[in-house]
């Protein structure tokens, strides 16, 4: 890698470890930086979805086995309305045989944690506070003074990236609310008869309502209510708990999903308020021998499940350009051309998906399932395959 000799990544979720990893792999001494100050904070969060171009570009650090090792295999996604009617099911199977990667459903915490092992060490309690770089490097300061030198900066330190906040000088447009919240939570309830092993079932409502649940193993399922504003300003608060609102939102829907509700406990649910930055805010994600990459760089709504693997993407495509060029302001403006048109079409979509569960009208959710009944099984199913395929890393 004759343009990286020493790297520092600031952030140890999903991208900046798969970052680090690809790093050290190909020889670059690399720091990485976390605020959080403890491991047991690293791994937390709830569930999601791997789809198979994440675990393709997983598989370029040799990490895909252990990554489906700490998951389970999603062979079906399967689309219903909340009065019980399927809208559409797609085998996933096929197509994991077709390209040659499951669809992974697991734990977040599990992902970090086959991360954390491969990454080696991670500097806790180490908060960035400010960078400066000149044409030889980039010049890191601590929280408490200390100074860090490296060849290149990867900020992969999230939604709110202290390092994209540095590079743009404070200058930035704002994130986009996208209207709803997101209350997630893993529950424990075995039982293959009540949740399926290996099916990803996507529940679409009226009022502004959807529900998403997956079993991660033979005793927990992970699930996510997304609540639209105007549903949400009806939720007293103040005299309910976080379960006990959502048990009366969604009283009427089939089961399983009051059944999941009703088993989860009050202190496992957490909101989410769902945010994104539509293509036209993003800008360059790099100056000179700063970069930016996953959530950092991009922020997308969680309707295409494909938040981590473009973070994985990136991280893998960002470590090859660098290891090709011999000068990093080089590199990265490859990585830049490589990378943008993908990720703000899967911005883009993933915001039309979500909008479409906002619609709160009967009349209006009756049109959106029957088109979900007509086209989801075939031209949804087809062109969903062709933008998460088209990978770029």
């Amino acid at each position: 890698m004759p343009a990286v000799r020493n790297a520092i990544v600031v952030g140890a979720g999903i991208g900046g470890l798969t970052a680090a990893i690809g790093l050290r792999r190909a020889g670059v001494e690399t720091t990485v930086l976390e605020r959080r100050s403890t491991p047991d904070r690293l791994l937390t969060g709830g569930g999601f979805m791997l789809w198979h171009n994440a675990v393709l570009a997983l598989r370029e650090l040799k990490l895909d086995q252990a990554v489906a090792d700490a998951g389970v295999e999603i062979v079906y996604h399967e689309f219903r309305s909340d009065r019980d009617r399927r809208l559409a099911r797609w085998d996933v199977a096929p197509e994991a045989e077709r390209h040659g990667a499951p669809a992974l459903g697991l734990r977040r915490s599990a992902l970090n944690a086959v991360l954390m092992e491969a990454a080696g060490d991670v500097r806790l309690g180490a908060r960035c506070a400010s960078f400066d770089q000149d044409e030889d490097g980039v010049t890191v300061t601590l929280d408490g003074g200390e100074t860090l030198r490296a060849d290149v900066l990867v900020g992969a330190d999230g939604i709110r990236s202290t390092v994209r906040d540095g590079m743009r000088k404070g200058h930035d447009l704002p994130l986009r609310y996208a209207g709803y919240t997101a209350w997630q939570a893993i529950t424990r309830l075995p039982g293959e008869e009540t949740v399926p092993t290996g099916t990803f079932f996507n529940l679409w409502g009226r009022g502004g309502l959807r529900f998403l649940y997956m079993r991660l193993n033979e005793d927990e399922v992970y699930w996510d209510a997304i609540t639209a504003d105007g549903a949400g300003a009806s939720f007293d608060m103040l005299a309910n708990g976080r379960r006990d609102v959502l048990l009366d939102a969604y009283r009427d829907w089939p089961e399983p999903v009051p059944r999941i509700l009703a088993s989860t406990a009050e202190d496992a649910i957490l909101p989410i308020g769902i945010f994104d930055r539509p293509p036209d805010r993003c800008g360059g994600w790099g100056h000179g021998r700063v970069v930016l990459l996953g959530d950092a760089a991009h922020p997308m709504t969680l309707n295409l499940s494909q938040g981590a693997g473009q973070a994985i993407e990136d991280a893998v495509a960002l470590v090859r350009l660098l290891s090709e060029h011999e000068r990093v302001p080089a590199a990265i403006r490859a990585y830049e051309d490589l990378r943008l048109e993908r990720v703000a079409g899967m911005v883009g979509t993933a915001w039309t998906i979500g909008a479409m569960g906002r619609w709160r009208g009967r009349l209006r959710c009756a049109g959106r399932d029957l088109f979900m009944r007509a086209f989801f099984d075939r031209v949804g199913r087809k062109q969903s395959y062709q933008q998460m395929m088209d990978v770029r890393f």
